[in-house]
C-alpha cells in the first residue's frame, strides 16, 4: 500500500510508454502483417507492455486502507488507464492482443467492486466482441485469453451485476451463452 506514492510518480509515464509501444506494434503489424508479432523488437515491446499491465494489476490487487484506499485507486488510477489499454486491445489484431489486459480488468473489478461499476459497460464494449471472436474461432487457440475472459465475466457478474443491464441487449444473450 505504501507503493502508491512511488507508482503515482511514474504512473502517467508508464501509460505513455504503454501507448507509444502500442502504436509502434500497430505500425509494425500494419507494415509487415501478422508475422511482425514474431520479430524480436515487437516481442520486446509487447513484453514491456505486459509487464506494465502486471505491475498495475498487482498494485490494484494489493491496494488497501489507509495508504491506498480502493476509492482513491478507482478515481485516480483507473480512469487514465482505460483509454490506452482498451483502445489498444480493440485496435490490435488477435495475435497482438495480450491476455494480461483481461487479467488486469478482472482484478480491477474483483478488487474495486461497485467503485468501477460505471466503467463496466465501457470495459465490456471494448473487450467483449474482439475476445469472443478470438476464442470462438477455434477452441484451441488463445487459452490464456479464454481463461482471463471468463474470469472477467465472473468478476462482473459477482461484483457489478447491475452494470450488465447497461450493455447492449445483444450482448446479454452472448454473456448468458
Amino acid at each position: 500500500p505504501l507503493y502508491v506514492t512511488q507508482l503515482g510518480g511514474i504512473y502517467l509515464d508508464l501509460l505513455n510508454v504503454y501507448q507509444v509501444y502500442s502504436e509502434a506494434v500497430a505500425s509494425a503489424v500494419q507494415a509487415n502483417g501478422e508475422m511482425a508479432t514474431g520479430h524480436g523488437e515487437v516481442r520486446a515491446m509487447r513484453a514491456a507492455k505486459r509487464e506494465i499491465l502486471r505491475l498495475i494489476s498487482t498494485f490494484i490487487e494489493k491496494c488497501a486502507e489507509p495508504e491506498a484506499p480502493p476509492a482513491l485507486v478507482a478515481t485516480s488510477f483507473v480512469p487514465p488507464l482505460l483509454e490506452p489499454v482498451l483502445g489498444d486491445y480493440g485496435r490490435s489484431i488477435a495475435e497482438a492482443r495480450d491476455s494480461e489486459v483481461l487479467v488486469l480488468l478482472a482484478t480491477t473489478v474483483d478488487k474495486l467492486h461497485d467503485l468501477v461499476a460505471n466503467e463496466v459497460p465501457r470495459i465490456l464494449d471494448a473487450v467483449f466482441e474482439p475476445t469472443l471472436r478470438m476464442i470462438t474461432r477455434n477452441f484451441e487457440d488463445f487459452p490464456e485469453h479464454r481463461l482471463a475472459f471468463f474470469k472477467l465475466l465472473k468478476a462482473v457478474n459477482t461484483h457489478c451485476f447491475a452494470a450488465l443491464f447497461a450493455i447492449p441487449p445483444e450482448h446479454h444473450k452472448l454473456i448468458v451463452d
